[in-house]
């Protein structure tokens, strides 16, 4: 079985990135977390937490090393294969030597590593979410959900157990192939062995397609498309109010809000998934999308193109934000023998991972930036540098790279090839 290894940097604030148990979940469980008193806002829950952690000791303002990893720590090796499942604003699902663990801080989870043990043995093919993990996806197409179990007197907490939603499921037939949320909870659904899209204003209704799916939608409620059975979409991801997807034939879609040109439609905001014009011709391999930045690989993994906007640092080849033209990251294109192997979007920047077939070296470079990237040793930069890491010292042709990016964190996988 090849070797293979996971670093993480970033916001560690619950705890996501490692499997150390902080003063976060102390915190957590004084409170009452059985979920029926907590704030329907998960963004204001989450930082109403995080403001009681920082405020902990009144004579600094300095986080400490176990909630923000300053340089990659490897959270998880061994001979066996490791995956990035998902990423939340604080959860993070792994795949490792045929486990999932869910790391992080939820409200309807108060351990800081859980094993997700599903009674058919289904592998999990995703996590779907933006604050709490709402649910996951098994191999199967079935949509698995927490509900409450035993309740502890001593302590203000629920554990929660995973079951499956069988009206869920079976109002997508069973053939659903991802789930994704963005921040302003819509929610798309890719089933139908990838050749349909069902798009949802809001999760209550995505929770109530079960029960009313034989009843008449009002306008504006739901939005469903099919597409013939030879266009089949490979992948789908959620940014801040957006989404994007990619087909078998290399074409990129994109739907939802245009705030700040992340669909890169001439006509603005749209409601159901429309292929990009300005991509028109140029076959794409992968997309990766976070906040209101949207970027994709070409299929010859030379190009990455980029578009929408970031808060702070501006990324050299990104166009200004509501421009229907998609800019290019070329600081590599002279060299020939330079290969993007992954490409991914955080809040406000971008990750590349590459490999070069004459040095042989495998790297990690990082552009863009905010106050979070200062915070964990990636200074702001309008140009793609090199983010130092044990994948430095591997041949490109033994070992590959894969990047994942959360809101504020990086992840970088190394397999054996």
């Amino acid at each position: 079985m090849p070797k293979a290894w996971v670093y993480a940097i970033g916001l560690n604030i619950f705890s996501q990135l490692s499997d150390a148990s902080k003063h976060a979940h102390t915190a957590l469980n004084n409170r009452d977390c059985s979920g029926e008193s907590a704030e329907t806002d998960g963004r204001k829950r989450r930082k109403i937490i995080q403001d009681e952690i920082e405020n902990e000791d009144e004579n600094t303002n300095e986080m400490d090393t176990g909630e923000v990893l300053i340089r990659p720590r490897c959270i998880a090796q061994g001979e066996f294969e490791a995956e990035v499942l998902w990423v939340g604003w604080s959860e993070t699902l792994l795949r490792i030597d045929g486990r999932v663990e869910l790391r992080g801080f939820s409200a309807y989870e108060t351990e800081t590593t859980k094993l997700l043990q599903l009674s058919n043995g289904a592998n999990v093919v995703t996590g779907f979410g933006w604050a709490d993990l709402i649910g996951i996806v098994d191999s199967y197409g079935q949509i698995w959900q927490f509900k409450p179990g035993a309740t502890t007197t001593y302590i203000a907490t629920t554990t929660y157990i995973l079951y499956v939603d069988k009206e869920l499921s079976s109002a997508f037939d069973n053939t659903v192939q991802r789930v994704t949320i963005t921040g302003t909870e819509h929610v798309a659904v890719l089933h139908d062995y990838g050749t349909a899209i069902t798009t949802f204003s809001s999760l209550p209704d995505f929770y109530a397609y079960s029960e009313t799916k034989k009843k008449e939608w009002r306008v504006g409620s739901r939005k469903q498309f099919g597409y013939h059975q030879h266009l089949q979409f490979t992948c789908m991801r959620a940014g801040e109010a957006h989404f994007v997807a990619l087909d078998s034939g290399g074409h990129v879609y994109t739907w939802g809000a245009s705030l700040h040109g992340e669909l890169l439609q001439p006509r603005g905001s749209v409601v159901r998934p429309r292929v990009v014009p300005a991509l028109e011709g140029i076959s794409m391999r992968d997309v990766a999308t976070n906040g209101f930045v949207t970027a994709c690989l070409s299929q010859d993994t030379k190009d990455v193109y980029i578009w929408g906007w970031t808060p702070d640092t501006r990324i050299i080849g990104l166009p200004n934000a509501g421009d229907d033209v998609a800019g290019i990251i070329d600081q590599f294109d002279e060299d020939e023998d330079f290969v993007i192997e992954s490409v991914a979007v955080g809040n406000g920047f971008i990750v590349l991972a590459s490999s070069n077939s004459i040095t042989r070296e495998l790297c990690v470079w990082f552009a863009g930036g905010t106050d979070l990237t200062n915070m964990f040793g990636l200074p702001r930069s309008e140009t793609l540098v090199k983010v130092n890491g044990e994948w430095s010292g591997k041949r490109s042709d033994e070992y590959g790279l894969m990047v994942s990016c959360g809101a504020a964190c990086i992840f970088v996988s190394v397999y054996q090839k």
